[in-house]
């Protein structure tokens, strides 16, 4: 399936219930009635409430469907209305990631430059998910402030490898799971695999659940047909636990980069941008410039904030230099992510990223990763190294997106 145009942009224009929500009056347009919306109709989309009653396996399905679609729903309405960002991962960088260590990096400390963003992953990585119905594509992510802290949520989303019946099935094509506040401060992949797992359980199974003596027989019936109803959910939550450690820790890793090296943030067109808008959007600014952006955008086409570009030219810088009086490479250690000493009396610490190393030998040594003038730092302390603020994008309606 052709990238031409980025996730978001796609799954807005093949969902129906986005144009019903959009035609409600301002004062009704709000999350709840955007979720309301989705559920009804994509329900609706499978036929009458008896034919899926009748098929055990159909109304699991439908169930699947309508719940990740309403999640999905508010992360799209989110990423629409948050300013549309969307970073793109340079090649090499996404491939050190996939295999860099987390090491004890927890949720909290995940630096969030926008509220709501989304991470292009690219469908080359080769990850699935849904029972193996979907092909991943990228990440919407989200942080959000409330009475108990702050919670984490990633919305996995990707190409159906068949395609639809009808598009309530697009259901499939998203996950979404959550970092709860039990969770925030243990190590990223395994506060992942235990909401995971919670998830998964069945509550006829579960002690704290299963007693079900103080409820009479209707009661009891309609709580046994809901869990029964939700065992495709649950499966789908133990199945995907090896495709969503693989995108938190390619996730992760992303955003302690970006938050560790913002001077590696350029914004640039997507690839493949037509010269004509590109043209249009470089000689307009304020008002004729939202325009133009819309029209690119309503195209399949989007200014991104690309991320590994400096990363690359020291790979290559790096390269060039490859067996010059070096000695012969034994092995690899991994990339991984370390707290480092800094301040005062190093009394406090900080997430550094170590690249990858050649151990006895090679030109790549163990040390941190640090940026100056496009270069790779070997120094181990505070290097004063001037960085660049990544600039905000600026709020757009998701009701003005796609006129």
């Amino acid at each position: 399936m052709s990238e031409t145009g980025y996730f978001p942009y796609r799954a807005h224009k093949n969902r129906p219930y986005i144009a019903e929500f959009l035609s409600l009056p301002d004062k009704d347009r709000n999350w709840n009635s955007l979720v309301q919306i989705t559920l009804a109709r994509t329900r609706q989309s499978f036929g009458d409430r008896e034919t899926i009653k009748a098929d055990p396996k159909l109304d699991q399905l439908v169930h699947s469907c309508c719940m990740h679609e309403s999640w999905f729903s508010t992360a799209l309405a989110e990423f629409f209305s948050g300013g549309q960002v969307v970073f793109h991962i340079a090649p090499a960088l996404k491939d050190a990631f996939r295999y860099s260590d987390l090491g004890d990096a927890t949720a909290r400390d995940l630096k969030f430059p926008f509220p709501n963003s989304y991470i292009h992953i690219g469908t080359d990585v080769g990850l699935v998910f849904n029972g193996g119905r979907t092909r991943l594509e990228g990440v919407f992510l989200s942080e959000k402030s409330h009475k108990d802290g702050k919670s984490v949520s990633m919305t996995l989303v990707g190409s159906l490898l068949k395609a639809p019946a009808h598009w309530g099935e697009r259901g499939m094509e998203t996950f979404t799971f959550h970092f709860g506040s039990d969770e925030m401060d243990m190590p990223l992949l395994d506060g992942a695999k235990k909401h995971l797992e919670i998830q998964g359980r069945d509550p006829s199974k579960d002690g704290k659940f299963s007693d079900l003596s103080e409820f009479d027989e209707d009661e009891k019936a309609r709580i046994l047909e809901s869990w029964a109803t939700q065992a495709e959910d649950r499966r789908l939550n133990v199945e995907n636990i090896p495709v969503v450690l693989e995108c938190v820790r390619m996730v992760a890793n992303a955003l302690l980069y970006v938050s560790q090296y913002p001077d590696d943030i350029e914004d640039d067109f997507q690839d493949g941008f037509p010269p004509g808008f590109r043209e249009k959007i470089e000689r307009s600014q304020g008002k004729t410039l939202a325009r133009n952006l819309s029209k690119a955008r309503n195209s399949g086409f989007t200014l991104i904030k690309r991320v590994g570009g400096v990363f690359e030219r020291a790979l290559q810088q790096e390269a060039s230099l490859e067996g010059i009086g070096d000695s012969p490479s034994p092995h690899l250690r991994r990339a991984h992510w370390r707290r480092q000493a800094f301040g005062a009396g190093l009394s406090q610490r900080k997430l550094i990223w170590i690249r990858a190393a050649r151990v006895l030998g090679g030109a790549v040594r163990e040390r941190p990763y640090l940026i100056s003038d496009g270069a790779v730092s070997g120094n181990t302390e505070e290097t004063g190294h001037s960085v660049r603020a990544v600039r905000e994008t600026q709020p757009v309606p998701i009701a003005h997106i796609h006129n």
